[in-house]
């Protein structure tokens, strides 16, 4: 697994928890209708606080979330407490591509919001296999950038700079990680996919293409449209890793988010942070079964 201030004690992961979105109830029924066959057992890889976990479990018997993160762990066991979840739900300290817990064959899902980057994929491939039961459906999905559709380019580029430029905060991911995040998967990812799997099945949302103007949420599940204020953007940008581990590297200097939205102020010629700004995110997701 690559290194992670996710991993870290001090981590502030209830802020994590605060900040990031969920995901839309679309996705959630478009994996549900792509499943077949029993909906007793699944298993939430890099499960985190919770998200997508708690998103699932009134659809499964029994749900096992799977994080190396204590601290974000510790925020799924309070939400489950919060919601009254009895023992079908349970939460596991470990890698996700270490899926040694789960006895073979017995798992009917297997999902992973947002989290595979983190992981060694051949492995964790390997071992999606050995615990989904024939015909087990393996999910996963991403939201990667936001296209601020009200204004020039200029808006998304800020993002990029600070998000994914290996001069600011993209330094601290390795080139694998941003093959999959910024290739939507990336080839090497597509092309392993199905010498494990089969009925492999892709859908990728880019805002920047112009052919996607008139997408609906129909055509595509995971179309997240929404707005955001650069209050926001900035309380986002302090969940990251990324961030985290730029502030541990660069003590007493000025805080990189708020750099960062000094200039999108700039770009988006807004001088009201909580003015809310139309944005579109580049999403993606997978889907497939294990093979006989």
């Amino acid at each position: 697994m690559p290194k992670t201030s996710y991993l870290e004690k001090n981590f502030e992961s209830s802020h994590y928890n605060k900040v990031r979105p969920s995901y839309p109830q679309s996705l959630v029924n478009e994996v549900l209708a792509f499943h077949r066959g029993p909906d007793r057992n699944l298993v939430d890889v890099g499960c985190g606080t919770g998200k997508a976990t708690f998103l699932f479990e009134p659809y499964f018997e029994n749900i096992t979330g799977i994080d190396p993160s204590s601290a974000m762990l510790s925020i799924a066991e309070k939400e489950k407490a919060e919601r009254k979840l009895g023992d079908n739900v349970k939460f596991i300290n470990a890698l996700g591509e270490d899926l040694s817990s789960i006895e073979s064959g017995t798992v009917d899902m297997v999902i992973s919001a947002e989290a595979i980057h983190w992981c060694n994929l051949d492995k964790l491939f390997q071992q999606v296999t050995s615990v989904l039961r024939r015909d087990g459906t393996f999910a996963f999905w991403f939201y990667i950038q936001p296209v601020f559709v009200d204004f020039t380019p200029e808006a998304s580029n800020v993002y990029y700079k600070y998000c994914w430029s290996k001069d600011y905060m993209g330094k601290y991911l390795d080139e694998n990680q941003r093959e999959v995040l910024l290739n939507y998967g990336g080839e090497m990812l597509r092309s392993l996919l199905p010498e494990i799997f089969k009925d492999v099945e892709v859908s990728i949302y880019n805002p920047s293409d112009p052919d996607t103007s008139t997408v609906t949420a129909e055509e595509n599940k995971f179309l997240w449209r929404t707005t955001i204020t650069l209050t926001q953007l900035k309380q986002f940008v302090k969940s990251w890793s990324i961030y985290a581990s730029w502030i541990r590297d660069h003590p007493g200097e000025s805080d990189i988010a708020d750099i960062f939205i000094d200039e999108m102020k700039e770009a988006c010629h807004c001088d009201n942070l909580d003015l809310p700004l139309n944005v579109e995110w580049s999403t993606f997701y997978y889907l497939c079964r294990k093979k006989d």
